[in-house]
């Protein structure tokens, strides 16, 4: 905390710079894509003429207009349904056993390194999925679309940490239709049922997103990434080993280490030192080993250590 509060990384805005959205069904034989986008438009919020229309209950007056975005993406897909017949044929036996509908966001920004992507996934609640048949007669040609409720939130923020969570006071989810269109090729559409979604032409998905601010520079991105509480632990468990090692053993070492006088083994060392010297290898050699049974002895090292 004293390394933050000294480094005092400067938060700097983090907008969304990239979005794309994902329609997926899912059964026992696999998963399937029925609706993918890139085609995004991000409108920040300072931007907008109007703020009451898109948001009526005030959820957002709490957060900086420059960390709120606007998401409006396209209705049409911008990849083509390129199922083969039999494919499909096989796929649909398969619906009437179980059937997930999910719907993911993919979110890119600047910051954090290492988590510039987001995904956000949700699964329609059983409730909110439309029939079997329904879903049927789209994928044999009897009709052209199915409608889905409660899809996704249509408030959510993404942390400085790279987490998307929901805004704490809001609750309305957006429910839309799933359109087959025919053709040669086909491709699938998304309608917002939402008429008054602020979005103008664009019908499709669209979504209001808080992406929180995030600090700078190194200290500022290792707080991003890992928070104020990992870098404090980290720093508390590199300390606190550092100690342990100065202490560690050091019952071992108080023998060696305190003892009362020193000067008659100083004078053995330096006895050796001079036996080498003049070249006396045999005077030294047995210096030498005296030290070693000196110290390997606690009674003579006890004795040899006395003070005068």
């Amino acid at each position: 905390m004293l390394m933050y509060s000294s480094g005092n990384p400067t938060n700097i805005a983090n907008p969304i710079k990239d979005a794309s959205i994902r329609i997926d069904i899912k059964t026992l034989s696999g998963r399937l894509t029925l609706f993918e986008t890139t085609l995004c438009e991000k409108i920040s919020w300072d931007e907008l003429d109007s703020h009451d229309d898109l948001d009526p209950q005030g959820y957002l007056s709490e957060y900086n207009e420059k960390d709120i975005q606007l998401i409006c993406c396209q209705a049409d897909a911008s990849t083509l349904w390129h199922v083969p017949p039999v494919v499909q044929t096989r796929y649909m036996r398969s619906l009437r056993l179980n059937m997930d509908i999910i719907f993911s966001w993919q979110l890119t920004r600047d910051r954090p390194k290492g988590k510039e992507v987001v995904r956000y996934e949700l699964i329609v609640q059983d409730e909110d999925l439309p029939t079997y048949s329904e879903v049927m007669e789209v994928l044999n040609g009897t009709t052209n679309s199915f409608r889905i409720f409660n899809v996704y939130p249509r408030y959510f923020r993404v942390t400085g940490s790279g987490e998307v969570r929901l805004l704490e006071q809001s609750v309305d989810l957006v429910s839309g239709d799933l359109v087959l269109n025919r053709g040669n090729p086909e491709w699938w559409s998304f309608h917002d049922i939402d008429l008054s979604s602020g979005c103008g032409q664009f019908g499709g998905p669209m979504a209001i997103i808080v992406s929180e601010e995030t600090p700078q520079g190194i200290l500022g991105e290792t707080l991003s990434k890992f928070s104020i509480w990992g870098l404090y632990i980290t720093f508390v468990l590199a300390v606190g080993r550092f100690i342990r090692l100065q202490c560690a053993d050091l019952r071992m070492r108080i023998p060696f280490e305190n003892l009362p006088s020193c000067d008659r083994l100083m004078a053995i060392c330096e006895d050796i030192y001079a036996a080498r010297a003049e070249g006396e290898l045999e005077v030294e050699e047995v210096l030498y080993w005296t030290l070693v049974k000196i110290y390997r002895s606690p009674h003579m090292l006890l004795e040899y250590t006395k003070p005068d």
